[in-house]
């Protein structure tokens, strides 16, 4: 996929199962965008997240973050799923609570890809070059980044702020494509001691932890096998 689907539905798959969420009163929605990178041994780039690490625990999660609606698109989803604006938790993120039965309406929202952010580059600058400083801006000055597809999950979020709270989570994968000396630069840096930057495989990322004993985000699991669009929820 590309960004050519912008402003149309993602076509629906025969034979899944959506999350069950329309039962609960109350759902925290949490809506990302991951940048998958990999290396020349096709292992994908996890950062060590910043919050958990102020706490002391190490756990790699995906390079991205929370995509941003737009003024308009905020004010439709208020509409829509007749909350109010204190229901966001930060500025324009897509990141709120809603009743479990109107997740269809924002799938339905989520997957026309208009009124909010469509592509990772935003975050992955920020990420990459601001907070870790692993890059110069320049770096990813020509970054391309084209989308592969979705995942959801349902859980218990551990996130600073939110413990406890039942997350539905909505993310859009995309292939991040560096220049070969870009890539190599992060390569390199992977290696440094306390590196916050780290190429896991697939192996590693469904174990859950690095061969040397590093947490990985179940959410890296959505690197892995991106699919071609969100199923209904039930």
């Amino acid at each position: 996929m590309s960004d050519k689907t912008e402003g149309t539905f993602a076509p629906e798959q025969e034979g899944g199962r959506g999350i069950e969420v329309l039962n609960l009163p109350e759902v925290r929605v949490s809506s990302a965008l991951f940048a998958r990178i990999r290396d020349s041994q096709g292992r994908y780039a996890l950062l060590v997240n910043k919050n958990r690490a102020k706490k002391g625990d190490i756990l790699l999660t995906p390079i991205g973050g929370a995509i941003e609606a737009t003024e308009e698109g905020l004010q439709s989803l208020q509409q829509l799923l007749e909350i109010e604006k204190i229901a966001f938790e930060k500025g324009n993120d897509l990141r709120f609570r809603m009743p479990g039965k109107k997740a269809n309406e924002f799938r339905a929202w989520f997957l026309q890809r208009q009124q909010r952010e469509t592509n990772p580059i935003r975050e992955v600058v920020e990420e990459l070059v601001d907070e870790a400083e692993l890059l110069k801006k320049e770096d990813l000055g020509e970054l391309q980044c084209d989308l592969v597809g979705f995942d959801t999950e349902l859980e218990e979020t551990t996130r600073i702020g939110q413990e406890g709270q039942m997350t539905l989570r909505l993310l859009e994968i995309f292939e991040a494509g560096l220049k070969a000396e870009i890539l190599t630069k992060l390569e390199e840096l992977s290696n440094q001691p306390n590196a916050v930057i780290y190429f896991a495989t697939a192996e590693e990322i469904q174990a859950g932890q690095t061969n040397d004993g590093i947490k990985i985000s179940k959410s890296s699991n959505s690197l892995l096998n991106p699919k071609e669009t969100i199923e209904p929820f039930i």
